[in-house]
């Protein structure tokens, strides 16, 4: 549906150079915090005698690079899990093998019969 959004966007560039819809207004949207100087929070934070810093677990691959291939999978391949991917809609050239879904599973007991 581009051509909403392309509808949305229009109207909002409208109202922003004065046109006023009826039964719409033009607002501040959200908008989020963030430090004008880093160097300077991470100083006055440290000096008041508190980390600024969090610990966060590596993803896998930067876990991977860090260790290297073979490491990684001595050290860690019981506690990786690959999930099933959401199903996807592709031409059939991809080389990904078709899923096994339980409506084709049902019209193939049927036209057995």
């Amino acid at each position: 549906m581009a051509w909403a959004s392309d509808i949305k966007e229009y109207a909002l560039q409208q109202a922003v150079s004065g046109k006023e819809w009826n039964g719409w207004k033009l607002v501040e949207g959200r908008s989020n915090r963030k430090y004008t100087n880093e160097a300077a929070v991470i100083q006055a934070v440290s000096e008041a005698g508190f980390d600024p810093y969090e610990k966060k677990l590596l993803g896998i691959t930067a876990l991977q690079k860090r260790l290297g291939k073979s490491r990684f999978d001595e050290l860690l391949n019981g506690f990786i899990e690959k999930p099933q991917g959401k199903p996807t809609l592709v031409p059939e050239s991809d080389k990904r093998p078709a899923m096994n879904n339980a409506k084709n599973d049902f019209m193939e007991e049927n036209d057995n019969e």
